[in-house]
């Protein structure tokens, strides 16, 4: 190989590279991919049931079906707060039409508003809320449960941010219960980064594991309430 030739190679290579490195930094700089209004719809948006038990009402108490009433715009109400300017979150919520609980199974089945957690147009969790044990409308006290699948994938700032969301609106009826609801959810996340890095000698070498995050927490959703029927929504 000639002395020019190799010259030319040289070149080749490096305006490839560069071309490369150019479409990259492009992309990246555009941001995390957006959904048109249409799109978003589609996606997030769901037809939530109207009472509890589905197909089987008679599963479900007065409370169960007061508590169906009141939390079914949840999804809508959290979605608009991720979305605000200031928070921009690539998360969002979307109502399943199942309303049997499996996050944190008992001996009998729980009735309550079971939610999809989408990361862009990724499913990454599940969210599940129902109705506390002196649940009222005026005085909402609800359970929640979580399990984030992947949760590292994503940025402790945004993971965090995205949960302490959630527990505003569902632990703010004082001060104690966003306070315990925070630490749970700082609890779950040293649990995950434990789990992650802990060795074990029966550990599987070829497991690839992305860290499960799981948390619970209860409270009263007074933030939920007042954002629900604030006027700025309904315009």
């Amino acid at each position: 190989m000639t002395y020019e030739v190799l010259i030319i190679i040289v070149v080749i290579n490096a305006v490839a590279t560069l071309t490369i490195w150019r479409k990259v930094a492009s992309k990246s700089n555009r941001g995390r991919p957006r959904l048109n209004n249409k799109a978003a719809t589609a996606l997030w948006r769901s037809d939530p049931p109207d009472v509890a038990g589905g197909k089987y009402p008679s599963l479900a108490d007065d409370v169960d079906q007061l508590f169906f009433v009141d939390f079914k715009d949840f999804a809508d109400v959290v979605n608009w707060w991720l979305g605000n300017e200031a928070i921009a979150s690539a998360f969002r919520l979307q109502e399943l039409p199942d309303d049997h609980l499996r996050l944190n199974p008992i001996d009998q089945p729980v009735l309550g508003r079971c939610f999809a957690i989408y990361y862009n147009q990724t499913q990454v969790g599940r969210l599940e809320i129902t109705s506390g044990g002196k649940y009222t409308t005026e005085n909402p006290e609800v359970d929640t449960a979580i399990e984030i699948d992947w949760a590292r994938l994503f940025g402790y700032e945004e993971l965090t941010e995205f949960l302490d969301g959630i527990a505003m609106h569902v632990a703010s009826g004082n001060s104690d219960e966003l306070r315990n609801a925070r630490q749970s959810i700082q609890s779950a996340l040293t649990k995950t980064l434990w789990t992650s890095y802990r060795v074990s000698p029966y550990d599987d070498p070829d497991d690839e594991n992305r860290g499960e995050l799981a948390v619970s927490f209860d409270g009263t959703a007074r933030f939920y309430v007042n954002r629900r029927d604030a006027p700025a929504r309904r315009a």
